[in-house]
């Protein structure tokens, strides 16, 4: 227990200062644009949150794929909680989400949502498979794409599900997942791996399983901080923060340093005035 917790706490720390790392440059980079007013309509942009995102609207026009992404994206959202029941488990062998965490709902939708990603990785493969850029070149939807990169993407989320289901079925083995036959992928697993009898080498599978689980996240964390993956934690701002309307309506006045040109300015302007875009601190944020 001692040293799961050490374990679990160290791979943390240090994950999240590499991490940490990358977002306070990636911070720093946007600040350094141009202010601009991205909190006006703030209804219109809520909705648009509801839609988009947690509705996957656009996404969802694809069918297969779309639906595929749709259940990709709510597994990141609803698996959450169980990343938040591992922490808690690293310190408490009996920990439980408070108020929530013994519901059976709960327990039902973790492992369904679970059962679904893979389900949408099976897809997403065929896809990729159906669609390969070596063989159908110009003619193959992926074409220039890295196709290795997603590839690996794909792998990675399948250890955050295997891991999961190896973390909980252990748990469930000894009775301590709380969810009974509602988590009903765990629980076949925990089935699988046996009963009491074989209780000390079950805890130490789930102890392997909660850190491979955690493990897992960790270095998916630093992945997508530094690579086009980053989408999952900036497209529900780029939607949130998005030009509205979507006309871009009047002409904008044309700006130097921070102030608008008029016709009788122009004469007054030296070689060293920036009109436009000059370097990257001279777009929007």
């Amino acid at each position: 227990m001692v040293v799961r917790l050490i374990l679990g706490l160290l791979i943390t720390i240090v994950v999240l200062g590499i991490a940490g790392r990358r977002a306070k440059y990636l911070y720093d980079l946007i600040k350094s644009g141009q202010p601009v007013d991205r909190f006006d309509r703030l209804g219109s942009r809520l909705w648009a949150q509801v839609k988009e995102v947690f509705g996957q609207r656009k996404l969802l026009k694809w069918s297969i794929p779309g639906a595929a992404h749709a259940f990709t994206f709510w597994g990141f959202v609803i698996l959450a909680s169980v990343y938040l029941e591992a922490y808690g488990v690293l310190f408490d062998h009996d920990f439980h989400i408070p108020l929530i965490g013994r519901w059976s709902v709960l327990g039902f939708a973790q492992d369904f949502i679970a059962v679904m990603v893979l389900v949408s990785l099976v897809a997403f493969a065929i896809i990729r498979m159906r669609n390969d850029p070596e063989k159908k070149e110009r003619g193959s939807r992926f074409y220039g794409s890295h196709t290795g990169g997603a590839r690996l993407l794909l792998f990675r989320i399948f250890n955050v599900i295997w891991t999961m289901f190896l973390f909980r079925g252990a748990s469930s083995a000894l009775g301590n997942l709380g969810y009974g036959k509602w988590a009903f992928a765990s629980y076949a697993v925990g089935k699988v791996l046996g009963g009491p009898t074989e209780a000390h080498g079950i805890e130490v599978l789930e102890g392997i399983g909660l850190l491979l689980h955690i493990g897992v996240m960790l270095v998916f964390l630093i992945d997508v901080v530094h690579s086009k993956h980053l989408h999952i934690f900036l497209a529900p701002l780029n939607v949130l923060f998005k030009r509205q309307p979507v006309a871009l309506g009047s002409v904008k006045p044309l700006m130097s340093q921070g102030k608008p040109i008029t016709l009788d300015d122009v004469d007054d302007l030296d070689e060293d005035t920036v009109l436009g875009v000059g370097k990257v601190e001279d777009y929007s944020w």
